[in-house]
């Protein structure tokens, strides 16, 4: 939690101040909204899921216990109602563009390893656009516990035990899936510079 924030914040969440609920909106909507959005890869659904994830907390907020920061039980509540969503839906959507931002983008391209055997810069040969593209298509063709893995260790930058937390699995498990999709998005990338590829 921010040091800005005042020490009675968790407390005036608690007696439901709309001002205090405006700020936790403000901070950690990006996050909840992302984290819905790379599992939903719909825009609609994933404000939609934002809002009931912020509902949620609000008539909620009296159970949080502290164990775990606010932010990873906002995302702990937002993971659950995407879970909902995609049940409800029957289906994971249809993938939408756009979903990756140029700096999720060259992230992505740090996690991922040996970027620099390609023995090519990516910039001369293709436009961050065609790359963010090419890597939406890859990510959604994961399943979406394995994007929400990916989007909160290696985009949102939290700790495998805190996403373990949130998706309600072991720290062993967010470290095998992570590695799995990194390796994925390894192959997927080198195919599109000639490499080798995944075979389908």
């Amino acid at each position: 939690m921010s040091s800005q924030l005042p020490d009675d914040w968790i407390e005036r969440l608690r007696a439901r101040e709309h001002e205090a609920f405006n700020e936790l909106v403000r901070l950690h909507h990006g996050a909840v909204y992302r984290l819905a959005l790379r599992m939903l890869r719909h825009r609609d659904d994933a404000q939609e899921v934002a809002q009931e994830s912020f509902l949620a907390a609000y008539e909620g907020i009296g159970g949080f216990a502290g164990r775990a920061s606010l932010k990873t039980w906002l995302l702990s509540i937002a993971y659950r109602k995407t879970v909902d969503r995609l049940k409800r839906r029957g289906d994971e959507g249809a993938i939408i563009s756009g979903v990756l931002d140029d700096s999720e983008l060259w992230r992505i391209a740090q996690s991922v390893q040996n970027l620099t055997d390609w023995g090519v810069n990516p910039e001369q040969h293709y436009s961050r656009t065609q790359l963010s593209e090419h890597l939406g298509t890859s990510l959604g063709r994961l399943p979406a516990d394995s994007r929400a893995v990916f989007e909160l260790r290696d985009l949102q930058g939290l700790t495998s035990q805190e996403a373990a937390d949130i998706l309600g699995i072991s720290e062993g498990a967010v470290r095998v899936r992570l590695h799995r999709v990194r390796q994925y998005l390894m192959r997927e990338l080198q195919s599109l510079f000639g490499g080798p590829g995944v075979h389908r």
